[in-house]
This record gives C-alpha cells, structure tokens and sequence, in this order.
C-alpha cells in the first residue's frame, strides 16, 4: 500500500525547508493532494524524486564589494543572526548588499522567489541606506515588516549599513495585515495560502528585546568596523613594503 506523508514528513525526508515544497508542488516536480488544510503526498512520488538535484534557497546573489572583507562580515552577520535568532544583512552606503541574508523569515523567503519580489526587497534596501545617511535607524519595507539599521562607519564616513530586521514591532491589526497581504498575493502572483502561513511565523519584537536587537546591531557593526579598519592598515602596510622594495 502506498503511505501518504504529511509535509514535515517529507521535509524530513528531503531535507529541504517548507518554502522549496511549495515551490516543488507549483512547478510540477512534486504532486500531492490537499485534504481540508493539509498536504499529503505518496510516498512512491517522494521517493521518486529523492535523486533529483534540489535547489537551495539563496534569492539575493549580492555583488563582490571591494571595500568589503565579505567573508569577515558574512561570519560576523551570521553569528549576530544565529545568536539573537534574527535576520541581518549589510548592505554598502547605495543600499547594494554586501552579504547574503542570514536567517531570513519565512515570508521574506516567499516573497524572494518572485523576481518582482526581489525587485522590490533590493528597492526597500536601497530607500533604507538612503535614509539610514540623513540619520534614521527605523525601517518598514514594501511587505510590512520592520528593519533596524546600525551605520558602519570609515574615517567618520557611512560606508554601509548593518539591518537587522524582518520582525513587527507589534501585533498587526488582522484587517490590515489580510489586506496587505492580499495586495502581496496580487502584486508578486504568489499562492495566498503561502503567505498567509508564512506571515504567522513572523517575529513580534517590542519593548525590551527591541532594544536589545538595536544594541546588538550597533556593536556588530562596530565589529565590521573594526575589521575594515585593520584591512586598511594591512594594505597601507603592504604598500609601504612595496614602496622600499622598488628598484630605484
């Protein structure tokens, strides 16, 4: 007899995350059967695709920035993310992002499957480092959710932005948030049932731990700081090498 497994099962068995499931079942790759509010799938169909190549989620490719130790500051975003149990990413002083994001929610994962979702999330970064430069700390992108940002500073000068974000600062009205992501659902073509699982997932940070994240943003941009200042003296030193090695 051919077993039906629920989603968790599968995930299990896939070992992928919830969001290349729907993905996998709007393209065709996998087939399963919504009974009431649940996903069953065969087993047979599982197992048939266990030896297929699944993609990882990883929406943003970001662009090599120069004036960044990418690697130094992707370890310290990801630390920051895995330890405070929350997304970050950095972007330069035009909004282009430095990083990857780190623990994304799982709406900003839905959203980002969308080329026009991507499109937008890229646009909301970039307004963020707009007004990140005249002093704002406060964010809220074109989904909704909320963002803190810390300036990482050279020589006194912005030269990107430290986010940490995808959170509500409060409850959302329920009116407002079916709305709005209903306006989502029309604008990107996503599968409302989709965003409407993955908005209750998003955190709600207030009060004391809203200001424990803008603390914990602040000294992680410090650290990025900190490494940037030290590549700089690297690289004045290695000239200054250079400079006595020259023949004259």
């Amino acid at each position: 007899m051919d077993d039906l497994l629920t989603t968790r099962q599968v995930l299990e068995i896939l070992k992928v995350d919830r969001i290349t499931i729907y993905r996998m079942l709007q393209d065709g790759r996998l087939k399963g059967a919504k009974i009431g509010q649940q996903w069953r799938f065969s087993r047979r169909e599982v197992e048939r695709i266990l030896g297929a190549d699944l993609p990882e989620f990883d929406p943003i490719q970001h662009e090599t920035n120069t004036a960044f130790p990418t690697h130094c500051v992707q370890t310290i975003q990801d630390l920051f993310s895995e330890v405070g149990q929350i997304s970050a990413l950095v972007v330069d002083a035009e909004g282009e992002t430095v990083t990857q994001i780190s623990h994304p929610c799982h709406l900003c994962q839905v959203i980002l499957q969308s080329p026009s979702g991507q499109a937008a999330c890229r646009a909301s970064w970039k307004e963020f480092a707009r007004q990140s430069s005249t002093g704002s700390r406060y964010f809220t992108c074109h989904a909704g959710i909320q963002y803190i940002s810390a300036p990482i500073l050279d020589q006194d000068k912005d030269v990107g932005y430290f986010l940490a974000g995808e959170f509500y600062g409060k409850m959302p009205d329920t009116l407002e948030e079916v709305e709005r992501l209903q306006r989502l659902t029309n604008v990107y073509h996503l599968p409302a049932d989709m965003l409407q699982q993955a908005a209750r997932t998003v955190p709600v940070i207030d009060g004391e731990r809203h200001a424990k994240v803008e603390a914990w943003s602040a000294a992680a941009a410090r650290a990025v700081q900190s490494i940037l200042h030290e590549r700089l003296n690297f690289m004045e030193r290695l000239q200054q090498i250079a400079n006595l090695t020259q023949l004259p």
